[in-house]
């Protein structure tokens, strides 16, 4: 109810009388009863009747819109709905993001808990069955083409939907993250879904993981270091919700395709107790200067306090589907270290965006990341229904 009398479904396209039932029983229950309920039962709860919001003046102009990003909460959906680019969401940040999303579809293992193989094509009935927005389909794809080459098959599309759905969530949270303490919260759309179908959720209806919520996991860090190309500067912040300050060393590395190491530089910096702050800038013509013929480069930031690791990220200076790279030949290893199955993976190239799967219910203590060559990557699997793993049910797709 809340949302068919805010958004103005209630309130503007209901007729008549009814109109006006809807928009009372809003009112009386959103800004007279629960608010006199909590202030009896819960006096130092504060009570917030509705969203977005910028003010409770119980009037039409208490709810907020983008000409109200000084105040209240936004909800933001150009990227998705209006089918503007990820990087829009730089530009839209309000005190705080408490709604905004992006779609994609569940794994292979999920789709065939409903669809048939015959089923497998984007405009099948069953796809459109299990859709639900309307135009979430084409919106998938159209970005899908403006960020990425075009997948071979189906179960490529599938997993590229995940890839696709993370890195906007990502990009979203980092600038909302980043502009602390001016925007002190985001809220994406959404956790989770009451059945198997595409969607905005980070876990599907089985309650596995998509690449989104592995992103969320990461870039919710207490402590994240984000780097922020804007036009000719590389720009590195630490953003931190903890209440003190925090020394750290930034460790700067730039590597090739064939995990050569172009360039590194350490240097100690201070992160501002629960802000954002900004710890070093570096011309973007200086890093690509190491760039060979048409290799792609990869730079990896790492932060790192009392010799702990913080947090590691890894960005491109290229479109991701104009990068150029090799077959990886990943190879891994199975190990049962302590009751719980770990993974030891190496790359021979340059891996982007590695996905984990498993025939068990569980989820990964990482996944959807990069491997550069001559690196040894740990990864844990915890199984949903039993403390102890069997270490061959792991298997690997990238």
């Amino acid at each position: 109810m809340m949302k068919m009398a805010a958004g103005g479904v209630g309130k503007n396209s209901t007729p008549g009388e009814q109109r006006e039932v809807i928009w009372k029983a809003y009112d009386d229950i959103f800004h007279h009863i629960l608010p006199d309920v909590v202030e009896e039962l819960d006096p130092t709860t504060d009570y917030w009747p509705s969203s977005p919001m910028q003010d409770l003046s119980q009037s039409k102009a208490q709810h907020a819109t983008f000409d109200s990003l000084q105040q209240g909460d936004i909800h933001y959906w150009d990227v998705w709905h209006g089918l503007k680019p990820l990087e829009e969401y730089k530009k839209y940040v309000g005190r705080f993001m408490s709604e905004y999303g992006f779609q994609s579809f569940p794994e292979k293992k999920t789709v065939l808990s409903y669809a048939e193989e015959n089923d497998l094509e984007l405009e099948s009935e069953v796809m459109l069955h299990h859709q639900k927005n309307g135009d979430g389909n084409r919106l998938i794809k159209n970005y899908m083409q403006m960020y990425y080459k075009d997948p071979k098959d189906f179960s490529s599309f599938l997993y590229l939907s995940q890839t696709l759905q993370a890195d906007a969530i990502k990009s979203a949270i980092e600038a909302h993250r980043l502009n602390k303490p001016f925007c002190m919260g985001t809220l994406y759309w959404q956790l989770n879904d009451c059945w198997p179908v595409a969607s905005w959720a980070s876990m599907d209806y089985y309650g596995r993981w998509k690449a989104l919520q592995y992103t969320v996991k990461d870039r919710y860090k207490d402590i994240a270091l984000i780097i922020d190309k804007q036009g000719s500067e590389c720009n590195f912040y630490i953003v931190s919700d903890i209440l003190d300050n925090v020394s750290a060393e930034l460790t700067i590395k730039l590597f090739d395709r064939n995990g050569n190491l172009l360039y590194e530089n350490k240097e100690l910096v201070l992160a501002g107790a629960n802000t954002s702050t900004l710890v070093k800038s570096e011309k973007v013509d200086k890093i690509i200067q190491y760039k060979k013929q048409e290799q792609p480069i990869v730079l990896r930031g790492i932060i790192e306090a009392n010799k702990k690791l913080i947090d590691a990220v890894d960005i491109f200076f290229e479109p991701i589907k104009d990068l150029t790279l090799e077959k990886p030949n990943i190879t891994y290893e199975l190990i049962e270290e302590d009751g719980v199955t770990c993974a030891y993976l190496k790359s021979e190239k340059l891996a982007k965006d590695v996905w984990l799967e498993t025939d068990k219910e569980g989820y990964f203590s990482e996944n959807k990341f990069n491997l550069i060559p001559g690196e040894k990557k740990k990864i844990h699997f915890f199984e949903r229904s039993s403390n102890v793993n069997s270490p061959h049910h792991l298997f690997l797709e990238i």
